[in-house]
């Protein structure tokens, strides 16, 4: 039966507290709800609870904030003809994607710019897809509780990843290519080159204790390959040492052997764009291939959005610190030959580039150009391969808020600005200094207390020698913005 046209529901989550206990401090309520369990006035909300972080959030409190929700965006769809994407409170906001009577709803604190927080949801959500495939399908055949393990992979993989600067640009972390010697670089991508020469691989990424040292996938890819680097254990185990699933792990037919020591292979789901991004590559195994192996995946319905889903296998081999992540066509885990060949061929090279990362590389510093200079700090964002340099440490220390705040605003505005390509903004304490371009932004501040930087600006404002300054510095960090 049809459920009656709802009413706008009155102080919408006005209960709802904003930092909820066990919530990092930029995110306070994660969930996913099935509206098609709740028709009638009497069923209850719980019923549709598919998954609600944080966990020990009292049910009650789960309930109203589910219900709330749902029932503004059900109002919203049906009058203005769309549900919205962004929600506003004073104090929180919330970023909602719905597919079908699926809803989820990603709270963030009201100073992470919408754009952030509606991506962030939106990597969660591919998470999900990429790694358990439709969600109807999931939620059918596999217990809830097993999937409540999943979120909660994916809401701790995105609270460990993130630095407050590359919260504000949704970045992938990267290794700092000013400390790492440009042969060891080169090194990563020949290996990379040489395993996607094996039949069936597509494309990887080599990732070292959680940052990207090289990459053969587009970004979006990488970001959920980077997932692995966390959870793989020499063992093939994922770090907490239980025992993965059965149906997460494919073994393939080795004539009765088990996998090299160390190596993991898993069934993942591709997008349909992805998918044919990764045929886009010049693949040199494909004039060995009869008819390359493009065609050997059947597309699955039940995407984000309706989109289809191809299922291909995903190939992870550990070395200590050292991840190889390889995607390849479901063919690859059936022949012998092909993962024999990658695992061999790329041993001896991992292990050498392992070493040499370790040595080169500091144990616990920024994934930066340098170590912050005492007179001034900027943040350089390649919005092509999304990857963030900044001067930076990872831990904001109190002065660097001011920065922090200026960036959160900035980028905001260029996302509603298209046009607009340098901004500068300044208060009695800081200036900031913006500019941007099609495939990449650019911040700077310049440190110290400057004079004379309050009321209306002057002609000698130091705000207005930020952009000289900033061409200037920068050059030695391989950004040129002349």
């Amino acid at each position: 039966p049809t459920s009656p046209r709802p009413k706008p529901p009155p102080g919408p989550m006005a209960a709802a507290p904003p930092h909820p206990p066990a919530a990092a401090a930029w995110w306070s309520y994660f969930f996913l709800f099935d509206g098609s369990k709740v028709k009638e006035e009497g069923d209850p909300t719980r019923a549709g609870i598919c998954h609600f972080a944080p966990p020990q959030t009292p049910l009650g409190q789960q309930e109203l904030l589910c219900s709330q929700v749902a029932g503004v965006v059900r109002w919203m769809a049906e009058t203005s003809g769309s549900p919205p994407q962004l929600i506003r409170l004073r104090k929180l906001k919330f970023a909602v994607r719905v597919d079908g009577a699926y809803l989820w709803v990603l709270g963030c604190t009201a100073d992470l710019p919408d754009v952030s927080c509606q991506r962030f949801l939106d990597h969660l959500i591919g998470l999900f897809y990429f790694y358990n495939g439709p969600l109807s399908q999931a939620y059918q055949e596999r217990p809830w509780e097993e999937l409540d393990q999943e979120w909660e992979r994916y809401v701790t993989h995105l609270q460990r990843n993130t630095s407050d600067l590359h919260r504000i640009f949704n970045s992938l972390w990267a290794v700092d290519k000013t400390k790492v010697d440009p042969l060891l670089l080169l090194k990563a991508a020949l290996i990379l080159q040489t395993c996607q020469r094996t039949l069936h691989v597509l494309a990887g990424c080599i990732i070292y204790k959680g940052r990207v040292v090289s990459t053969q996938l587009p970004p979006s890819l990488t970001a959920k390959v980077l997932l692995q680097d966390a959870e793989t254990s020499l063992e093939g185990l994922p770090a907490n040492g239980d025992q993965l699933q059965d149906e997460e792990i494919i073994q393939p037919p080795l004539k009765g052997s088990r996998l090299p020591q160390g190596v993991r292979i898993t069934s993942v789901y591709l997008l349909e764009n992805e998918a044919a991004m990764l045929r886009d590559f010049p693949l040199e195994w494909m004039a060995r291939s009869p008819g390359g192996s493009a065609a050997a995946t059947a597309a699955i319905s039940n995407g984000p959005g309706g989109a289809a889903l191809e299922r291909r296998v995903l190939y992870v081999h550990r070395v200590r610190g050292l991840v190889l992540a390889l995607l390849a066509e479901e063919r690859f885990v059936e022949s012998q030959s092909s993962v024999e060949d990658v695992y061999h061929s790329s041993l001896a090279s991992l292990n050498g580039l392992e070493v040499h990362l370790k040595e080169t590389l500091p144990k616990d510093g920024p994934s930066s150009s340098s170590g912050k200079s005492s007179s001034y700090g900027f943040a350089h964002y390649d919005s092509i391969q999304k990857v963030l340099a900044t001067n930076f440490l990872p831990a904001a220390s109190p002065q660097d808020q001011h920065f922090l705040r200026a960036v959160s605003l900035i980028h905001a505005d260029f996302d509603q600005l298209p046009t607009a390509s340098e901004i500068t903004v300044r208060n009695a304490s800081t200036a900031v200094y913006a500019c941007r371009n099609a495939v990449q932004e650019t911040y700077f501040q310049q440190l110290g207390s400057p004079l004379r930087n309050s009321g209306a600006p002057h002609p000698r404002d130091s705000a207005f020698a930020l952009p000289s300054k900033a061409k200037q510095k920068l050059l030695k960090h391989g950004v040129n913005l002349l």
